[in-house]
């Protein structure tokens, strides 16, 4: 098993971006901040962290895709040897461990729907696995958010389901199984926050 450090990381991001340019760039880079600053506090490694988090995305390097960009980045980083990186790809996307829960379309093949269900089957989640997910719901192409805004962004362009609320109800559980472990909320991590909320909503009143 190869080992993925940072720069390797970042330059495997810089190829992908050039052949499929989007926000989803900037996305992976602030999800990487967040997990990496949360893995620091919680004394695990920051860098494998930042690490998983700037790749969880990668399989969006083949294209604009819905659900398979999971499967696609995970088999993309098996292929390059970074078995431990390549389940984050899979992981990040289910707070429950149910193919149908997710949002936007569904384009995997029944063949690919099936080994990701047989995989979410078998693996239990690291607390890796669960930074990496709070920090897609926390990273926005233009900085860091609260979970509850990135959630409203995600739903105004995918829509909402049946399995909408469940999912919501697992990730504030997941939130806050990660501030028990912290002692304290992850927004006091995470000061820029406020600051940028603050800085919008000035803005917003200026250009009213």
């Amino acid at each position: 098993m190869r080992e993925l450090d940072r720069t390797e990381a970042y330059d495997l991001l810089m190829e992908a971006s050039k052949m499929n340019p989007g926000k989803w760039i900037e996305h992976s880079i602030n999800v990487a901040k967040i997990t990496e600053k949360l893995a620091d506090k919680l004394g695990l490694d920051k860098n494998k962290a930042y690490v998983y988090g700037l790749l969880h995305d990668i399989g969006r390097r083949e294209g604009i895709t819905g659900t398979r960009h999971i499967i696609d980045g995970y088999n993309y980083l098996q292929e390059l040897g970074y078995e431990d990186v390549s389940r984050y790809c899979l992981t990040h996307s289910y707070f429950i461990k149910d193919v149908t829960y997710i949002y936007g379309k569904s384009d995997m093949s029944e063949e690919e729907i099936k080994f990701v269900q047989n995989y979410l089957d078998n693996v239990e989640y690291n607390l890796y696995d669960k930074l990496v997910q709070i920090g897609d719901c926390m990273g926005l192409p233009d900085g860091i958010t609260y979970i509850e805004r990135r959630l409203i962004d995600v739903h105004l362009r995918h829509g909402v389901n049946h399995m909408t609320v469940n999912n919501w109800k697992a990730i504030f559980k997941l939130q806050n199984e990660i501030e028990d472990n912290l002692g304290y909320s992850i927004y006091k991590v995470f000061p820029e926050i406020e600051k940028e909320i603050s800085n919008k909503l000035i803005k917003d009143i200026l250009t009213f």
